[in-house]
C-alpha cells in the first residue's frame, strides 16, 4: 500500500514530521512493516528527525553519502535490471527493530536527474518495495514536478497536510478537486482553541470526521525533532504518556494513524 504525504501549500505544514509520526506509530503498534522515502531536497530530511547525529554520520560513512545504499543507488540498479530482494534490502536502513525501514536520498544528483531516473523505474521501484513491506510512506515534494505527480498518481491514499488556516483548505478544493477521491486530511501543529478548529473546518468545507485528523502542537516533540529523537519520544509515550500535554498529543496522533489505516482498508475494499 502506497501512502503519499503531501501538501499543496508551502506554509509551515510539517509534512515530513507528520509522516514520520504516523509511520512510527504504525510500526510501534505492530500494524505491519513499513518503508519510508522522500522525493524532495528540503533542509530537513527524514534522517534529521529519525536518526541521532551518530547514526546519521554512520549512514554517511557506510554509504559514502548514501551513494551505495540509498534511493539513487537503488534506481540505477533497478534500471540495469537488478530488482532482486537482496539489492532492495541492501539499500534500506533499518529502524525500530526492523519494523520500519528508511530509504535515504542523497544530494549527489540534482533534481532534474532524479526526476528523470525516477520516471523511468518508479513502477518497478514501488513493486519491489511492496514485496517486502506492508506500507510505503512517501514524503512528497509540494511542487508539481514529475516525480511528485507520479507519486500522487501511484498512491493508494493521499494524506493532504494543511494548517488551520482556512485559505489552505480553500486552495486545495479550488485547485486539486481531482485528488479528493483518494485524499484524507491532517492538520499539523493543531491548536484546539484557535478559532478555526476541527469542527468549524469540517462544517465549512464539508469534510467527514472519518477523513480528517490532527497532530497537536507539542513542545517536547519539537525538542525531540531537533535532536533526531522522534522515535525515542514516541516509544516512551506510546503506552504511558508522561504528562497531560503528551497524553493529549498521543491520543490524537493515534486517532490520526487509525483514521489513515481505516481509510486504506475501506478504499481498497479490505
Amino acid at each position: 500500500m502506497k501512502i503519499s504525504f503531501w501538501s499543496p501549500v508551502r506554509s509551515s505544514v510539517g509534512v515530513t514530521t507528520i509522516m514520520a509520526c504516523i509511520s512510527a506509530l504504525s510500526a510501534i503498534g505492530k500494524r505491519g512493516k513499513s518503508i519510508l522515502l522522500e522525493n524532495h531536497y528540503s533542509l530537513r530530511s527524514l534522517a534529521d528527525i529519525l536518526m541521532e547525529s551518530k547514526e546519521k554520520e554512520y549512514l554517511r560513512e557506510k554509504g559514502a553519502y548514501y551513494d551505495r545504499n540509498g534511493m539513487e543507488y537503488l534506481l540505477k540498479r533497478i534500471y540495469s535490471g537488478e530488482v532482486k530482494g537482496k539489492v532492495v534490502k541492501e539499500a534500506l536502513t533499518p529502524l525500530l527493530f526492523s519494523a520500519m525501514h528508511y530509504l535515504p536520498q542523497s544530494r549527489i544528483v540534482n533534481k532534474e536527474v532524479f526526476d528523470y531516473e525516477f520516471n523511468l523505474v518508479h513502477n518497478d521501484l514501488f513493486r519491489a518495495l511492496e514485496e517486502i513491506a506492508d506500507f510505503i510512506f512517501v514524503d512528497t515534494e509540494t511542487n508539481q514536478n514529475l516525480s511528485s505527480s507520479l507519486i500522487l498518481d501511484d498512491a493508494d491514499l493521499i494524506v493532504v497536510n494543511l494548517t488551520q488556516n482556512p485559505e489552505d483548505f480553500a486552495y486545495f478544493f479550488a485547485n486539486y478537486e481531482s485528488l479528493k477521491e483518494k485524499a484524507v486530511f491532517l492538520i499539523g501543529s493543531y491548536l484546539p482553541d484557535y478559532s478555526w478548529n476541527l469542527a468549524k473546518i469540517c462544517k465549512e468545507f464539508h469534510i467527514s470526521y472519518s477523513e480528517i485528523g490532527v497532530i497537536p502542537m507539542n513542545l517536547e516533540l519539537n525538542t525531540a525533532l531537533s535532536q533526531g529523537r522522534l522515535l525515542t519520544f514516541l516509544n516512551l509515550n506510546y503506552y504511558k504518556p508522561s504528562g497531560k500535554e503528551n497524553s493529549y498529543f498521543m491520543r490524537y496522533a493515534k486517532r490520526a494513524e487509525a483514521m489513515i489505516l481505516r481509510n486504506i482498508s475501506t478504499r481498497l475494499g479490505r
